[in-house]
């Protein structure tokens, strides 16, 4: 059978078992796999890579993907969970086409060991306490649903990358910008779709807003090899399942996948797998799962308890927010004049961006524009057409001799910048630069113009602060922003049912990434149910920097869930 069926508790988006798996044949599932060692050494193979596992090792296989466990030694004992993405897609929009990675046991640059074993340890440990916490107590949906998503949450966050270049490690998510990051997903989700047709490297550039060069040379970078060999790589992993489960022919396979003519597969094939698809198929001998020693789930359990603790310094990892937070208009303060930001043009850089961010400029409505005596002194005739041009546009313009105390929030980090600016009333932002500005170097727009455009569109907006929260009260809308700037631990929150009008529909935003939300809420909710607020700012984007869900009150945990490091996390409550 080519996928193997996984079953699922009712109401849980992943499966949890303890094997002591000898032997099995390949096979292949719907669901991300992790695999933690707890006792014992095997190899396991993806597809045709084969990697040995001691103690302690955990290993991810992608959705789909050929995978084997084998030699497996007398006491093996290991901790399996499937995990299905597709229940998260609200959340992380093409996770289903996102490779993860574990650079532990596998081949490829060190990089910075200690940050890799921090990011194992958390995941370890999340892992550890989902699987004893299933073991005691099955029936805790919301507990259950909570920790999974915490682990889905550092998967998305630290794992993401690329092993494409014979199975070497390229890319991380450290390694690229985050948009480069989804870039490649959507590529690769294009790819995995339309493997069968004829793809164009040509094509795909254009469908990203790129040349082919510019394409070309990202995938290269990142994956160690063109735009043809990415596309064949994939092509070939589809060939390989073919060969194993069916008996088609090899000139079926060949077209089946996409290649121009069977001489073509067989020399792709042997380059990458250094034996042909004949040979490979008659290699394959599929076997009956065999087990070891026996085990006990007590047996299990004490082996897991070592990876709730992790060293001095991830101790802080885990922090909870209760919140008691009311809706009437008491000890509101109003940020219609507090949240209307002076915009700082200190170099001619950050004039000429005038020419691509007008639009932009209007939506947020600026207080003013500050022209620094640095700018003015040295650039008088472009001064003179930068306060032409800002006079034409409406906007006000001020002189200030003196350096202006300009926000500092981390550019990279949304819920900083959300926390900096509410806690602390910046109103001084630059309007160009490589950091702390409303657009940066490339001209992307920054966490910073993400949380003035946020504003921009409310009327008559009621705020209050609290740590880590902002309650918002507006005539037709009521807002929760959840904001964690740490940028190793998740915030986890639990929100009484009881502070909420009655009668809500949650709508959550996560302020991180920049992924199409519109077509998503077409397809799952109903048009009544979405806001004028969202249902605006979507039509005003198109593409913009949110994701969105609607919680399943009946089902999933809409009193408690969990903020990623480093993200925002707005609820639109609609009444």
């Amino acid at each position: 059978m080519l996928f193997e069926q996984i079953a699922y508790m009712e109401n849980l988006p992943f499966e949890l078992s303890f094997l002591n798996v000898g032997e099995e044949s390949r096979h292949c599932h719907k669901e991300v796999e992790l695999l933690l060692v707890l006792r014992g050494v095997t190899h396991y193979r993806i597809y045709h890579m084969d990697y040995e596992l001691n103690p302690g090792d955990l290993i991810i296989a992608d959705a789909e993907d050929l995978h084997q466990i084998h030699d497996s030694s007398e006491d093996i004992l290991l901790l399996s969970v499937h995990v299905d993405t597709g229940r998260f897609d609200l959340l992380y929009p093409n996770i289903r086409y996102m490779f993860f990675v574990c650079e532990e046991c596998m081949e490829g640059p060190a990089g910075n060991r200690q940050l890799l074993q921090s990011k194992l340890a958390i995941l370890k440990q999340q892992l550890a306490k989902l699987a004893i916490d299933y073991t005691r107590a099955k029936l805790d949906v919301p507990l259950l649903t909570r920790e999974i998503s915490d682990v889905v949450s550092t998967m998305v966050t630290h794992f993401q990358g690329f092993y494409m270049e014979d199975y070497q490690y390229k890319t991380s998510p450290q390694d690229l910008r985050p948009e480069d990051l989804q870039r490649l997903c959507r590529v690769t989700r294009y790819i995995m779709l339309h493997y069968r047709e004829k793809i164009a490297l040509d094509d795909i550039a254009a469908m990203e807003h790129l040349s082919p060069y510019y394409m070309s040379h990202l995938i290269r970078e990142h994956l160690g090899f063109n735009f043809q060999n990415f596309v064949n790589a994939i092509r070939l992993e589809f060939a390989e399942k073919q060969l194993v489960f069916t008996n088609k022919t090899l000139t079926q396979i060949s077209q089946d996948c996409g290649f121009s003519s069977p001489n073509y597969f067989n020399k792709c094939f042997s380059a990458w797998h250094g034996e042909t698809p004949s040979q490979y198929r008659k290699n394959y001998v599929p076997c009956e799962r065999s087990y070891k020693n026996p085990f006990t789930e007590e047996d299990a359990l004490s082996l897991l308890e070592p990876y709730l603790y992790v060293s001095g310094a991830e101790k802080k990892r885990s922090r909870s927010l209760t919140v008691e937070a009311g809706f009437e208009a008491d000890g509101f303060l109003s940020f219609q004049e507090v949240f209307s930001p002076i915009i700082v043009i200190d170099s001619a850089e950050s004039a000429l961006s005038l020419g691509f961010c007008q639009k932009e400029l209007q939506q947020i409505r600026p207080a003013s524009f500050l022209l620094t005596e640095s700018f003015t002194g040295k650039n008088r005739a472009l001064a003179a057409a930068v306060i032409q041009r800002l006079t034409a546009m409406g906007f006000s313009i001020a002189y200030n001799p003196k350096n202006p105390e300009i926000l500092s929030a981390p550019k990279t980090s949304p819920a900083a910048v959300f926390q900096q600016i509410l806690e602390e009333r910046h109103r001084w932002v630059l309007l160009w630069g490589e950091e702390n500005s409303l657009f940066l170097a490339g001209d992307f727009p920054s966490p910073i113009y993400d949380f003035y455009s946020f504003f921009s569109e409310l009327k008559a907006p009621l705020v209050q602060v609290h740590k880590n929260y902002t309650l918002i009260k507006s005539p037709s809308d009521r807002f929760l922003i959840f904001y964690n700037p740490d940028p190793d631990t998740s915030l986890q929150v639990h929100l009484p049912a009881e502070i909420l009008p009655k009668h809500t529909a949650l709508f959550q935003w996560e302020l991180s990434s920049r992924d199409d939300v519109l077509s998503t809420l077409r397809q799952t909710v109903p048009a009544d149910r979405i806001s004028s607020f969202l249902s605006q700012k979507i039509k005003q984007q198109g593409t913009g920097p949110m994701r969105v869900s609607l919680p399943n009150k009946k089902h999933a945990p809409v009193a408690d869930f969990s903020i990623p490091p480093g993200t925002v996390v707005v609820f639109d409550i609609l009444i």
